[in-house]
């Protein structure tokens, strides 16, 4: 994946959700790489890893380019579906 994207609300809508609610409230959201636009936003995948983030919200941040890339291929082999819900959500508890 490029390291600077876009990522359009009617391709990745749950990944710039996502990224929203980690980073969209912060004055410093430009600065770790993620500018909401009207129609998305653009994202430097690099920039929010090496931020001013807490220690738990950086492994949500190495989520979301998974989540774009999923998201981008219209989603995961049916096999795969529960399994990775059922360990993202056992996780983030």
């Amino acid at each position: 994946m490029p390291t600077r994207t876009h990522l359009h609300l009617d391709d990745h809508p749950d990944t710039v959700a996502l990224l929203s609610a980690l980073l969209g409230h912060r004055r410093d959201a430009v600065e770790l790489g993620f500018e909401p636009r009207e129609h998305g936003a653009w994202v430097d995948w690099d920039a929010p890893t090496t931020g001013n983030l807490s220690s738990t919200e950086i492994p949500l941040i190495h989520i979301a380019p998974g989540c774009a890339i999923l998201e981008g291929a219209g989603g995961a082999a049916p096999r795969l579906v529960e399994p990775v819900i059922t360990a993202v959500a056992e996780v983030v508890r």
